[in-house]
């Protein structure tokens, strides 16, 4: 059994879900992923696994070597668990507002989508539950991270309506969040009269024209661009696409400022996500075009050094320029 052979849960939107695979809930520190992969790695491992048949160790081994090892490399090093937990940021982003319209597997899931005043006591006690038997049958093990992951998937997606919720200025984590939009003070001319102050009080309220948190929020990126302080500018542009996911201009600058930092794959993702929302937008045109100059010099540095790769990087090579016509990829994980 391969990783990509798993399709339940957050596999079905093609990202690796390493926590489902190894029974864990999303929140799981290092010490409990190591742990936990202590315990799998004991029950498959060739030396101890108590399997009766030479085909129930073989398979065991298999699942140790191509599921668990990967999924405990993964989420043990900081660096990759971060990757990991961007990759989630992002898909629960997506599904955030179609919560009511994700398919589920079974009961269970769909117990946790109702739940509301216990829901993280219930998520926990429900992959504690299924955890202990995640294991036992193997012939059963794509079903139960299938299930596994839908309990995480959901876990995401409350976690992202609550974060949208607070941003918005509260409500329920059911109702789909809406983006507050300012709008100018509309007053009736006033009437033509020797009252100069009134006026002056009229005018003064038409100009004040509420500017939203989102507006501003680009506007201090901009500045900090301006002031080469991309770290900055970064800060405010995440903020931005958590208050507006469909803002073609943040997406746009948040790519270009990744491109600044030579982070060329999460710029292209954001770069890509902006022309999919605004393709005409100038700032959407600009981070286009620094995309593309960005990647004919990465393509171009790839070629000089063609003659000193191997066999099997040509392999590589030639998935990756395959790779290009499909969706965006962080570590190795289409992100849509």
């Amino acid at each position: 059994m391969l990783i990509s052979d798993l399709k339940g849960g957050l596999f079905k939107y093609e990202v690796k879900d390493y926590y489902a695979i190894l029974g864990l809930p999303i929140s799981a520190n290092p010490k409990d992923i190591r742990l936990r992969y202590l315990k799998l790695a004991y029950q498959l491992h060739p030396d101890t696994n108590q399997a009766e048949t030479k085909e129930n160790r073989e398979k065991a081994s298999t699942i140790l070597s191509k599921l668990v090892n990967p999924a405990y490399e993964n989420l043990y090093k900081d660096k990759l668990r971060k990757e990991c937990q961007l990759i989630f940021s992002e898909i629960s982003m997506r599904l955030a507002p179609m919560a009511k319209e994700m398919t589920l597997s079974g009961e269970i899931p769909k117990k946790l989508l109702r739940e509301e005043a216990n829901f993280n006591k219930m998520y926990q006690d429900l992959i504690e539950t299924l955890a202990k038997e995640q294991y036992q049958d193997l012939s059963k093990l794509a079903v139960k991270i299938g299930l596994l992951s839908e309990l995480n998937m959901i876990y995401l997606v409350r976690q992202k309506q609550g974060e949208l919720g607070k941003v918005m200025g509260g409500g329920s984590s059911n109702v789909e969040p809406k983006i507050a939009v300012s709008e100018p003070i509309i007053t009736a001319a006033p009437e033509q009269s020797g009252n100069t102050g009134v006026s002056q009080q009229v005018e003064e309220k038409e100009e004040k024209v509420p500017v939203s948190r989102l507006e501003k929020l680009i506007s201090s990126a901009k500045n900090h661009i301006e002031q080469f302080n991309p770290d900055a500018a970064l800060f405010d542009l995440r903020e931005a696409v958590k208050i507006d996911a469909n803002s073609a201009v943040a997406h746009a600058m948040l790519g270009s400022v990744y491109l600044l930092q030579n982070n060329l794959p999460y710029g292209r993702i954001h770069i890509n996500k902006a022309v999919g929302i605004d393709s005409n937008n100038p700032t959407v045109k600009k981070a286009q075009e620094e995309l593309k100059q960005k990647e004919k010099k990465s393509s171009t540095g790839k070629t000089d050094g063609k003659k000193t790769e191997s066999k099997g990087s040509d392999k590589e090579k030639s998935k990756d320029k395959k790779g290009k016509k499909e969706p965006p990829k962080i570590f190795g994980i289409p992100l849509w």
